[in-house]
């Protein structure tokens, strides 16, 4: 099975844009010079979401996958230990008491780990703390891609930026 990273996935995304602009006009028989340009820029535009989307998406798994192993873990880290903190208020707050952290903590909501890591980093790494801010920013358009695009589109983050 093929593993993607956040380098391939930008691989890829490089390659299709490439692809698109050097399209020949052949493909474009019966559309006029307008539609052909808009019909182009609108792929290109559907590309760029559909990338920032699996980007965020691998991404989002990443955090979890390392949320969840340091709950398993147990180490004395200070983002371990605050990642505990917060699995257990977590597990209060939904009376989950009884079940495994790993378990009852699953589904924790993401913005909660970006702000518990914000937290973390407070007075110690600045550009970090920004970082996590903007990142979680980005996954208002992740979930309105994701849950049927209803609303209003939020900001499209450049796949190159995340």
């Amino acid at each position: 099975m093929r593993e993607f990273t956040c380098d391939s996935l930008l691989e890829w995304y490089a390659l299709l844009q490439q692809n698109v602009r050097d399209l020949g006009d052949e493909h474009f028989e019966s559309f006029t010079p307008t539609e052909r340009d808009e019909f182009r820029a609108d792929l290109l535009e559907e590309i760029r979401k559909d990338y920032a989307f699996k980007l965020l998406t691998l991404l989002e798994a990443g955090i979890r996958e390392d949320f969840l192993v340091s709950l398993k873990r147990r180490k004395r880290d200070r983002v371990s230990r605050a990642y505990r903190d917060l699995c257990e208020e977590y597990r209060r707050e939904t009376r989950q008491v009884g079940k495994q952290a790993t378990q009852a903590c699953r589904r924790i909501p993401l913005e909660r780990i970006f702000d518990e890591l914000r937290e973390c980093f407070r007075d110690i790494d600045e550009a970090f703390r920004r970082v996590c801010s903007v990142t979680k920013g980005y996954f208002g358009f992740r979930n309105w891609y994701a849950h049927g695009r209803i609303r209003t589109m939020p900001v499209v983050p450049d796949p190159e930026d995340i």
